[in-house]
């Protein structure tokens, strides 16, 4: 049996599969397991996200330190500025390897 994975909301994921797969989005609801509502701020932002399995995704990290901060605001902005420095940072880890 697979192990029951549970993908908190702010967390910056990857598809796995899918028309958008290898596509950074972060996690902005959830709903019945195994589905979440991911987004990216601009094709899937807030008002539409896009609903995604749980098992096409790969968790990349927390995209906010839990406790730092109060309540989780959730914009597009803050979606995208997220998804840039994840972007930014996976494209520095590949050109220096």
């Amino acid at each position: 049996m697979r192990e029951r994975i549970d993908i908190p909301v702010g967390t910056l994921v990857k598809s796995c599969a899918g028309g958008n797969r290898n596509s950074l989005y972060v996690v902005v609801g959830k709903l019945g397991y195994p589905y979440v509502w991911i987004a990216d701020g601009r094709k899937y932002n807030l008002d539409k996200p896009k609903k995604k399995n749980c098992r096409h995704l790969q968790i990349m990290g927390t995209s906010v330190s839990i406790g730092s901060v109060g309540p989780l605001r959730i914009s597009n902005e803050w979606i995208r500025s997220v998804l840039n420095r994840a972007s930014e940072k996976l494209t520095r880890e590949v050109t220096h390897v």
